[in-house]
């Protein structure tokens, strides 16, 4: 994917300094998430992170380091309670959201054909990014890093307009189309754990936890110059594990 740049008046001096100076001329790709602009928390999360990466200037070479940017994220740093996977359970902690960023990131890098250096899963399906397709991050033990492979400077804009984050990367345009295939391999079913509760009349059940199925997901990044396949390769294969089925059962005497 690639068109040229049109200024936006949310570009800063510094943003369009550097598209001036590195000639930056071409959008290379861009992808969009949407989330529920009624969680304010998660929200401002959300905001707070997509600040941190926006105009991040990346020279041929170097590495980009999520947790790097972005920074910790604390209530100091302005974070605030939201939703968030630990230990594969949705829980609520502080910054909550932020993941939704590096997957955003993590896609529009995917589709500029950037080398992905470090990158984890999320352990549960998430609503805003389809199945293998996520990056979680966790400061000081989870990070997502990319190295910028294209020769030239990229510039990450990252915008978000109602409820909408899209992060698009600029750089120069190299005639190349990247298609992300994502598959599912596997499904798993979760296991079904009775315990007895002498507390449920005789022969009764009560479902505690329906549980869910878990999945093996495969990515594969194809990319295109022309009609010539230039690059079929292995990106990720991502397990999300079955989470238990828990039924309560008082058996019959």
């Amino acid at each position: 994917m690639s068109s040229k740049i049109v200024y936006a008046n949310n570009l800063s001096k510094s943003i369009i300094n550097n598209i001036e100076v590195y000639q930056i001329t071409d959008i290379i790709s861009t992808y969009t998430t949407y989330f529920d602009k009624s969680d304010i928390n998660r929200y401002k999360n959300i905001e707070i992170s997509a600040k941190k990466i926006n105009g991040e200037m990346i020279m041929p070479g170097e590495i980009f380091s999520f947790n790097e940017v972005v920074g910790p994220r604390t209530k100091e740093a302005g974070y605030k309670e939201a939703i968030e996977i630990i230990n594969g359970e949705f829980v609520q902690g502080i910054g909550g959201g932020v993941c939704q960023v590096s997957s955003t990131l993590y896609n529009s890098v995917l589709l500029a054909n950037l080398e992905i250096i470090e990158r984890d899963n999320h352990s549960r399906p998430v609503a805003y990014i389809p199945m293998g397709r996520g990056a979680t991050v966790y400061y000081n033990y989870i990070d997502f890093k990319f190295r910028n492979n294209s020769g030239s400077p990229i510039i990450i804009i990252s915008r978000i307009v109602n409820n909408k984050l899209t992060i698009t990367i600029l750089g120069k345009d190299k005639g190349e189309y990247v298609e992300i295939i994502t598959s599912a391999e596997k499904v798993l079913d979760p296991k079904v754990i009775k315990e007895v509760d002498k507390k449920l009349p005789s022969g009764a059940e009560e479902i505690i936890d329906p549980g869910a199925k878990g999945f093996e997901i495969l990515v594969r990044r194809v990319v295109k110059k022309g009609n010539k396949i230039i690059k079929n390769e292995f990106v990720s294969k991502d397990i999300y594990s079955p989470k238990d089925t828990i039924i309560k059962i008082n058996p019959k005497n």
